[in-house]
């Protein structure tokens, strides 16, 4: 997706409509790779967004913000262990608002997410493979063209639903609850559709962190 308030022209201005004229949210393709790996939410997330309620409520001993560091370490090893040693399919969304399948992975050094566009049918048979052989499919499986990298470097902004509003992006109409929108320098943006709200929590903070702490990355090992 492009950012339209980054490409240097005017922003068009917002049409009025009657309600019985709203614009109807055009039919998006089908998740073809449904049957791939997808991003796999450890139960600590959860521990740790109710820890973050409690902190933004004013509690901030000590033992809260020791358990918060420990459970967001935790929360980093499951995120940086699923996709060095395999890849998750993960949407992505298109110009036209339709919803491309990519693996991806994470290279060794966690400096960047590798995203490669599928062939879904080749995916779900990697899959079927390496559970029978009782391992996580490798980040080459799957046809399709080369890889992309999201750069974490590169991040400016990780937006939620709510915040993308402010971004002009095109389709903006179709993101949703499960979508984030990650801004990079060059005037670029990637929209991410996850499979839950948690997932797309989920996703945000990982990516956060891991651009946050690009020259430390691996501090979050034990």
């Amino acid at each position: 997706a492009t950012c339209r308030d980054c490409a240097g022209g005017n922003i068009e201005p917002a049409t009025l409509h009657r309600e019985s004229q709203v614009p109807v949210k055009p039919p998006r393709k089908p998740d073809a790779g449904s049957d791939g790996p997808r991003l796999t939410v450890p139960h600590i997330f959860a521990r740790f967004q109710f820890s973050v309620i409690y902190t933004q409520l004013g509690a901030t001993q000590g033992t809260l913000m020791d358990q918060q560091r420990s459970m967001l370490q935790r929360i980093l090893k499951s995120f940086t262990k699923e996709l060095t040693s395999g890849f998750v399919i993960m949407s992505v969304m298109a110009n036209d608002g339709s919803l491309l399948e990519h693996a991806c992975s994470l290279d060794q050094d966690l400096t960047m997410l590798y995203m490669k566009s599928v062939d879904s049918a080749f995916v779900a048979a990697a899959a079927v493979a390496a559970a029978a052989a009782g391992k996580q499919p490798g980040p080459d499986a799957g046809g399709g063209c080369g890889y992309k990298a999201l750069v974490f470097r590169e991040i400016e902004r990780i937006s939620s639903p709510e915040e993308v509003r402010n971004l002009h992006i095109d389709n903006l109409i179709l993101i949703d609850e499960c979508c984030t929108t990650v801004v990079l320098a060059g005037q670029r943006c990637v929209t991410f559709r996850l499979e839950s709200v948690d997932a797309r929590e989920y996703l945000m903070l990982c990516l956060q962190v891991l651009r946050m702490s690009q020259d430390k990355a691996r501090m979050w090992y034990p």
